[in-house]
Formats: structure tokens, sequence, C-alpha cells
């Protein structure tokens, strides 16, 4: 039995190991963890980048298989990752790219004499001297103070040296780790470390082959991307076939509506699954890990286009639904012309996004878009005027799909009204296509908009019709058409109006109490049939072109008659009455009726 001081003092040794193992494992960023790594100079930016890269790899040699646990590394590694300038990064591989590069970075550190610190500049030296850049002496490792943005002042080690932080670790991955290292083989326990759901017992118990390296990668890693890859393509492909199989059965198109909508959100919700997966479980490394987060990031983007377009499209026909519009309306077309514009605004918004996010720059691709699309306006300018023209017949609406409607000596019906062009239908099923910059010119007579429909006609009566007859025809006409049914009373005119060269013209008109042509013909026709047999009661007829000739015999002028009418002229001059009757230029007019009458005849 040990004796109790001794036991007490090796307790006490033992506590106080712990404890320095403790302090040294969790570090500043584990004690405090909203405290920012020191960078106000060269030395405090090196000395905070190794002492929290210590940190972190102390703690990952603990390997606690939890999702506290790694979140606390997440936490650690991110403010390690901090003493880096990544803004040549794209946004979705900062993390990742961030990780490597620090590892790499670390390794290479802990394989070369580093300066002590004394020699590396402090922040008074800095302000001294007015330095802006510091490179590690016999190196290509770099240091510079930002000198804008939201870390302005702080000093980072540069984009280039985090873009050629894998070729550094290579260039001395052979040399012996400094005697005072802090994280011996960094490096491999990172490559060789899984996630907090993946047991080291799984690991070990592979065979040889899943542990063996191919391509910078191990073999069960491999494995698992490909595993990992084809089961999220089958999730994708089982929505996209549930989704097809309700739309082709029909049924509540809610449902159908969401389905269709379900089968592109499976590919975000698989691409951000297999991400975090292959990322912080598998933990691929290197090109690979940084190729299909890459090529996963694509896909969910892709599939949130595609929810957006679903959800805009099928909220447009919601919205027809609902509120009862006709399919082929122009209010309608109106709602899909609106939802298609904002579906073209919001993919344009997330495609831009989505290329700042994967490091494309858009700057210039805007920038070219804006002068080219110069070229393509002027270019395009009918286009873009029969656009416009669409826009105001949607606004307008002189016409409907479906409208019967003329203009000039065309008559047809609406079938399409696009953004480019309208196309008519005309009776003998000719389709006309107007582009919408004339059509919108054009006057046009749109006869679906009548609340009524004219009857008008003119009888032609035979000229030997009596004027009793012809009282007798008005009043029964009149009376016919103010008891119709179908005929408003109000409207019905009947009138003569007329002698023609061969016949007695009755005008009839009448406003039909319909606007369906189909209804106005048989109205139409009812009202004619009943006409002719008024005209057979009267006792007349319907006259038709016709001439009467004179024969010289009966044309002959009445003798008797002639000299009466010439002697009375006679007389007129004789005495004045022909400039009084106004016959003669420049003299005072006086009525006819002061001229001798005519004498009776004999």
């Amino acid at each position: 039995m040990p004796r109790p001081r001794s036991v007490v003092g090796r307790l006490a040794a033992v506590m106080i190991a712990a404890a320095c193992a403790a302090a040294r494992a969790g570090g500043p960023a584990d004690r405090h963890p909203l405290e920012p790594a020191d960078l106000s100079s060269p030395r405090a930016a090196v000395r905070s980048f190794i002492d929290r890269s210590d940190a972190v790899f102390d703690a990952l040699q603990r390997r606690e298989h939890t999702a506290a646990y790694a979140q606390r590394i997440r936490r650690m590694s991110a403010s390690v990752v901090g003493c880096l300038d990544l803004h040549e990064v794209a946004p979705s591989l900062m993390e990742s790219k961030g990780r490597e590069a620090a590892v790499c970075l670390k390794e290479a550190l802990d394989r070369i004499d580093l300066p002590p610190d004394t020699e590396i500049p402090d922040a008074d030296a800095v302000e001294h001297d007015g330095l802006k850049r510091w490179r590690l002496p016999h190196t290509e490792i770099t240091l510079v103070r930002m000198a804008e943005g939201p870390r302005e002042g702080e000093w980072l080690f540069d984009a280039d040296t985090v873009a050629r932080s894998d070729e550094f670790f290579r260039r001395v991955r052979d040399l012996p780790y400094r005697k005072n290292a802090g994280s011996p083989g960094f490096h491999a326990l990172y490559v060789r470390a899984s996630g907090w759901m993946i047991p080291d017992a799984w690991i070990h118990g592979l065979p040889a082959w899943a542990q063996a390296t191919v391509f910078d990668e191990t073999v069960w890693r491999w494995v698992a991307l490909v595993v990992l890859v084809g089961a999220g393509a089958g999730i994708v492909a089982g929505a996209y076939a549930a989704a097809a199989r309700a739309a082709s059965r029909g049924g509540n198109k809610i449902v159908t509506h969401a389905l269709a909508c379900a089968a592109p959100a499976s590919l975000v919700a698989v691409g951000i699954v297999i991400d975090y997966l292959l990322t912080y479980q598998v933990r691929l490394t290197g090109d690979v890990l940084l190729a299909s987060k890459a090529g996963l990031r694509v896909i969910t983007f892709a599939g949130v286009i595609l929810v957006t377009l679903g959800v805009l499209r099928h909220v447009a026909d919601l919205v027809i639904l609902t509120r009862g519009l006709r399919p082929g309306g122009i209010d309608t077309q109106l709602v899909r012309l609106g939802f298609k514009l904002l579906t073209g605004l919001v993919v344009a918004w997330m495609a831009i996004v989505a290329a700042s996010y994967l490091g494309i720059s858009v700057a210039p691709l805007l920038a070219g878009l804006g002068v080219s699309g110069l070229a393509v306006a002027l270019a395009a300018q009918h286009t873009v005027e029969n656009v416009i023209a669409g826009l105001v017949l949607f606004a307008d609406k002189p016409v409907r799909i479906g409208d019967a409607c003329a203009f000039g000596d065309v008559h047809g019906t609406v079938e399409q009204i696009g953004l480019r062009s309208t196309r008519i239908r005309c009776p003998d099923r000719t389709l006309i296509t107007l582009p919408n910059s004339e059509f919108a010119k054009l006057q046009l007579t749109n006869f679906s908009r009548r609340d009524r429909i004219l009857l008008r006609t003119i009888l032609a009566l035979r000229c030997e019709t009596t004027a009793d007859q012809l009282r007798f025809l008005l009043v029964a006409l009149r009376r016919m058409l103010t008891a119709h049914p179908r005929i408003a009373a109000e409207s019905v005119r009947v009138r003569f109006t007329a002698y023609g060269e061969w016949s007695l013209n009755v005008e009839i008109f009448a406003l039909a109490e319909t606007t369906v042509a189909e209804d106005f013909l048989a109205i139409q026709e009812d009202v004619l049939l009943r006409i002719m047999d008024l005209v057979r009661e009267a006792g007349s007829d319907f006259a038709y072109p016709s001439q009467t000739q004179y024969a010289p015999a009966d044309a002959a002028l009445d003798t008797d008659r002639r000299l009466r009418a010439e002697e009375a002229v006679s007389a007129w001059r004789r005495e004045g009455g022909l400039v009084r009757a106004g016959f003669i230029d420049q003299a005072p007019q006086a009525p006819l009726r002061q001229a001798p009458a005519l004498r009776p005849a004999a």
C-alpha cells in the first residue's frame, strides 16, 4: 500500500497534468469562443494562427463521437481559418478551402525554422515602419495588412499563400518536424479522421484495400461518395416518378401541384444532405472535396431554380382556377404573362446570386450584357415594339381570345394574343397572324362585345301598291316587331323612306335581344318569314328590278294642253309676269301666283 502522502502527491500531479493538458487542448478559442484572434501585427497573427491550430489538433486527437464535439471542432477551426485571406475563394468553398489551407500551412510552419518572436514585427514596428506586407524569412509565406473592407487593419496570410498552401506542404512534407512543433502529424490526422456519425471501430475494421489511397483519397471514401450519389439519384428519380404518376392520374389539383413542386425540392434536399455527409462525416479532402462540393452546390442551386419555376407556374394555375378564368381568355393570358415575367426576374436574380456564391465574377458578365444588350435592343427594336404593343393589348383589352372581330375587310375570331403577335381564325378556316404593333393600330370592330344585334333590312314593294295598302302594311309590321319576344320594342322603327327606281322602299330597323350570332340568325329568319306573310296579307308583293319601255303611240302628248301652256307663257311675257315670277335675271321676284292662270280646257 502506498503511503497517503505519496498517493496525495500522485493525485495532485495527475490533476495538474490533466489541467495543463486541458488548458492546452482548450486554448483561448475554446475558453472564450467569442474572442477574436489577435491580428494586429504579423507577430500576433503568426502566434494566433499557431496556437489556435495546435488547439484544434489536440481536440481532434481526443476523437469524441458527439454532435457537440463536432460543433466545437468547427468553431475552433473557424478561428484558425479567420487568420487567412480568403477573398479570392468562392463563398461556397470558403470553409472547406480554408480548413485545407490552414492544415497544409500549419504542416509547413511545423517543419521549417521560424524566426524568434522578437524578429517578427509587432504593432509598434508596423506603425513605425509603415509596413503593409511582411514575408516570413527564407519563404514565400506572406502576411498582408487589409487596406479596406470589414477587416481593415488586420494582418492575414495573403491570398497567394492560401492558394499555394498545398504546394508549400508538398515541398516540405519529407522534412522532419521541429522539436517544438505543436501539431506533428496534423495533416495525417485531418485526412484520417471521420465524422461523429462514423465510429473509428468501423474504419479500423475495414479491409486493407479499403484503407489504400487512390488519387489522394482512401478507397472507402470513394465508395462512400459513389453510394451517397447513387442513393441521392434514386431518391430524386423516385420523387419525379411519383409526381408523374400523380399528374397522369389527375385527381386533386392541389395535391398534384404539391407533388410536382416536391420533385425538384428533393433535388435541393439531396444536394444539401450529401454535401453535409461528404464534408463533415465522410470528410473528403483536397481537390476531391472541392470538386464534389462545387458539383453539389450547382445541383442544389439548379433544384432551387426548378422549385421556383414550378411553384410560380402552379401558383399561376391556382390563381386562374380559383378566380374561374377561361382557359384561353385574355385575363388568363395576362396572369400567365405576369407570372412569366416574375419568374424570369427571380430566376435571373437567383442565377446571379448562385454565380457569385460559386466564385464566378458576375460584374464583367453584367457589363458585357449591358453593352451587348444595347446592340441587341437596336437589332430587335421591332420585336420590342411588338412586345410593348402586346402589353397594351393585354391592358386595354380591345379584344379577348374567342371574340369575333373585324378590321378592314377581314372578319374572324381571335385565337391567341401573344407577346409578339396575334392570331385570328377566319370563317374559311385560314389563320391570319398579325404583329401586335400593327394589330394595335387598326380600327377594330368587336362583334362579341355587342349587347344586342341590329336587324336592318329594306323592303322593295311593287310600285302598284296603293297608299292605303302601304299604310296597312306599316302598321302590321310595327305591331309584329313590337310584339316579337326576341326584339327590343323600344328599338323598332318601320318607315316608308323612298321611291326607288323600280320599287317603293320601306326601311325596317330593330335590335335583337341576343349577343350570339347563331341566335341572331334564327331571330332574323323568323322575322323575315313573318314580313313575307304580312306583305302577302296586305295584297302587295315584292318588286323586282325591271324597266318599262314606252312605244311612240303610248307617248303622244296632249296638243290642246301644249297650246294652252304656250299661250299662257306668251301672256306672262307681255305683262311682265316672267320677271315677277323670277324667270328673268336681275329682276325682283314675284310670286308665281301673280301670273294669269291657265285657261280651262275647252
